[in-house]
C-alpha cells in the first residue's frame, strides 16, 4: 500500500446503479492506468466520450464504461500498489450487461444492442434464442406477402427497426421467464472476456446455452 489514495464508492447514485457497481467498490484504474487523486480530478477527466474505470471489488478487477464521475458518493481510500499495465481505449471497449440467476446460470448482450438486430434481425433474433419474436416476425412477413410484396418488404422494415430499438429490452424479458435478471455490467473488448471477467466475480457462473459434456455410456457388466 502507498500513501496515495484512490476513491471507494460510499453511496450509488442512478448512473452508478444503471452500471449494477456496488457500495464499496474501489476505483483504481482509469483507461487502464492506476487512479489517484479525489472526485473532482475523477470529475475532470471526463470529456466528450466515456472512461474506463477499473474497479476492484474484494480481490478481483473489472471496467466498466461510464460517461459521468457521478455515479455515487465517493470517498477516499487507500490506494493499492498496481503495475501501470497497458492502456485501454475506451472506444475499443463495449458493456456488456450480465444477467444472472441465484444458482449461478447466466447469460450476456451488448450494450447498446448489437447492429444485427436492426441489418439482419431474423439471425440476431435466432442467435438470441428469442423464438417467439422470430416466428411472430415470419408470420407477419409472410401474412404480409400474401397481400402485396411492397408490404411485406414494409412491414420487414419497420419490425426491424422496431427491434434494432428494442432487442435489448426483448433479450431482457426472455431472459427474465427464464429466471435470470440483470446483475451486473462489463466493459470488454470481446464476448470471451465477458465470459472470463464474470467467471471470477462469480464462481459459481454458468453460461446458459453452455454445451453440457455427454455422459459416458455405463460400463456392461
Amino acid at each position: 500500500m502507498t500513501d496515495a489514495t484512490c476513491l471507494d464508492l460510499a453511496s450509488l447514485l442512478p448512473a452508478g446503479s444503471a452500471l449494477h457497481l456496488q457500495p464499496g467498490d474501489r476505483l483504481c484504474r482509469v483507461n487502464g492506468r492506476p487512479f489517484t487523486g479525489s472526485p473532482e480530478d475523477l470529475a475532470a477527466r471526463f470529456g466528450t466520450g466515456p472512461l474506463a474505470l477499473g474497479f476492484r471489488r474484494g480481490e478481483i478487477d473489472f471496467t466498466v464504461l461510464a460517461e459521468t464521475a457521478a455515479l455515487g458518493r465517493w470517498q477516499p481510500a487507500p490506494a493499492p500498489a498496481l503495475a501501470e499495465g497497458p492502456r485501454l481505449h475506451p472506444e475499443a471497449l463495449r458493456n456488456w450487461e450480465v444477467l444472472a440467476a441465484p444458482d449461478g446460470t447466466y447469460d450476456i448482450q451488448p450494450l447498446p444492442c448489437s447492429s444485427l438486430a436492426l441489418l439482419a434481425t431474423p439471425l440476431w433474433l435466432l442467435q438470441m434464442r428469442l423464438w417467439g419474436l422470430a416466428a411472430a416476425l415470419a408470420a407477419g412477413v409472410a401474412l404480409a406477402l400474401a397481400v402485396q410484396p411492397w408490404f411485406a418488404a414494409g412491414v420487414y422494415v419497420l419490425a426491424a427497426i422496431h427491434v434494432g430499438r428494442a432487442g435489448a429490452a426483448y433479450l431482457r424479458a426472455d431472459r427474465k421467464l427464464r429466471g435470470l435478471m440483470p446483475r451486473a455490467v462489463l466493459a470488454a473488448r470481446s464476448e470471451g472476456e465477458v465470459h472470463a471477467t464474470w467467471a471470477l466475480l462469480e464462481p459459481r457462473a454458468r453460461f446458459l446455452f453452455a454445451r453440457t459434456a455427454a455422459l459416458p455410456e455405463p460400463a456392461s457388466a
